[in-house]
This record gives C-alpha cells, sequence and structure tokens, in this order.
C-alpha cells in the first residue's frame, strides 16, 4: 500500500516455503522481499528508464535485531534517501513484526547502459518527487576490501534460474551460495546473523563459475566471504556476516 509518493510499505506472510532449518525467514528469504518491496515502489513511481537501461545494485547492509517465524507477517517500508551524488541512488528500508522493528536495510544502486554493461549517471529530475525529505538515515554501506589471504570453500556455476531480468545473477544469489557453503553444524549451531554485508563488483551471466573464498581470520564474529570468477580471476563481490 502507499502511504505517500515517497514511501511504500508492503507486508509479507512467512509462508512454509520462506523458512529454513531453524523455522524462521532466513537472509535468502528477507532478501527477496526486500527487493520485491523496491521494485513495487519503483512501479508506483512510475520512474521510467530508457529501453536498454537497468537498475542494478552496487552495495547493500541488512541489520536484523530477530529473525520472523514461520506464519507470522512482517512489514517492510521502503524509501529513496535524497542523493548525495550523482550515481549512486540510496534506498533505505525498515522491517517490522507488528509494531517492533526488528531490521532496517540500506541498499546503493545506479543504472547500467545493458549494451555496454558500464554504469551511466541516472536523470535525478525524474526522481525528485519521491525522495523522502522527512527522514534522515545517515548509515552507508561500507566499501569491503579485497583479501588475499583466503581458503576456497566451494565453486558455484551459474544456472539459468540465478538470472533476473537483466540477464545477470540476481543479486539474491549470492547470499544463497554463501549461505550453502556454510557447514550444516553452523548453520545449526546457537549463533545468530546479526548482520549481512555486500558490495556487487561484477556481473555474471549463466555458464560462469565462480569460486568463493573465505578469509583466514581469527575474528569468529565477523567472516569476509568473496567471489571470484573462475575464467579470469575478476572479483565478483564482496560480503561479510556478522553474527552474536
Amino acid at each position: 500500500m502507499s502511504e505517500k509518493p515517497s514511501t511504500w510499505t508492503e507486508d509479507y506472510k512467512i509462508a512454509s516455503y520462506f523458512v529454513n532449518l531453524r523455522g524462521r525467514a532466513g537472509l535468502y528469504s528477507l532478501l527477496n522481499f526486500i527487493q520485491d518491496v523496491g521494485w513495487m515502489h519503483a512501479r508506483q513511481m512510475k520512474v521510467s528508464l530508457e529501453p536498454h537501461q537497468g537498475w542494478v545494485f552496487t552495495r547493500q547492509s541488512l541489520t536484523m535485531n530477530t529473525w520472523p517465524k514461520w506464519n507470522e507477517t512482517i512489514t517492510i517500508k521502503t524509501w529513496l534517501r535524497p542523493p548525495t551524488s550523482g550515481v549512486f541512488i540510496f534506498r533505505d528500508y525498515e522491517i517490522f513484526s507488528g509494531e517492533n522493528k526488528i531490521g532496517e536495510c540500506t541498499s546503493t544502486f545506479t543504472v547500467m547502459d545493458m549494451n555496454t554493461r558500464k554504469m551511466v549517471v541516472p536523470d535525478l529530475k525524474k526522481l525528485a518527487a519521491v525522495f523522502r525529505e522527512d527522514y534522515n538515515r545517515s548509515e552507508s554501506p561500507e566499501k569491503i576490501l579485497w583479501q588475499t589471504d583466503v581458503t576456497e570453500i566451494a565453486q558455484f556455476e551459474v544456472r539459468n534460474s540465478d538470472l533476473d531480468m537483466n540477464n545477470h545473477v540476481n543479486n539474491t544469489r549470492y547470499a544463497q551460495w554463501i549461505l550453502d557453503a556454510i557447514p550444516l553444524e553452523i548453520l545449526k549451531g546457537d549463533a545468530q546473523l546479526t548482520k549481512y554485508e555486500i558490495n556487487f563488483l561484477a556481473e555474471t551471466k549463466s555458464g560462469d563459475k565462480v569460486t568463493l573464498q573465505k578469509t583466514n581470520s581469527a575474528d569468529s564474529a565477523i567472516t569476509q566471504f568473496q567471489g571470484v570468477r573462475a575464467a579470469d580471476g575478476k572479483p565478483v563481490f564482496t560480503a561479510r556476516l556478522h553474527s552474536s
């Protein structure tokens, strides 16, 4: 439902096919809800791009106080932050269970020319009327530096089902790959995921193979993962999982 042009909210019921082995909506499900509410808001804003252009994520940061349970209904509210640069746009989100805020997220994105596969400067004049001016969220997704002291833990080949309408791997799939590479005993353990951060560095397409690496660190509360395109060694993403 729309509250005013600058904000948008959607309700999501946590159905059985959204829950993980703990009976809760996990990281992959939440990221898909976040992606969906952004798309719904964009459609409501009626902001169109050129036929050869598309929106692409560049960074994202999600913090969760608790993860919603099966059969619970959550509400996600989203808006666009007034721009601070000419290339990147910030989208903020708040996640509620009833009246309780259980999480928040910020994503940055830009426009890509789908013919050249290069970023272009978005036309901010088309968005001027929908930036939210009455709320100031200062957190921004951080740059996650590439690490060299790493261990290769898995390799994934891009399948057709991994692709989105921009003909590259959907941003949520990288989180799914990370979760699939984590040992089951850790997923079943007592540690709780509290924060997820990711930087998107390059595209991957059908047939590409991506090698997943984990940094060798003594800090068990923060684990960094990164993806490398196997064919040319090009960095694809860097990500951090925070747990408590």
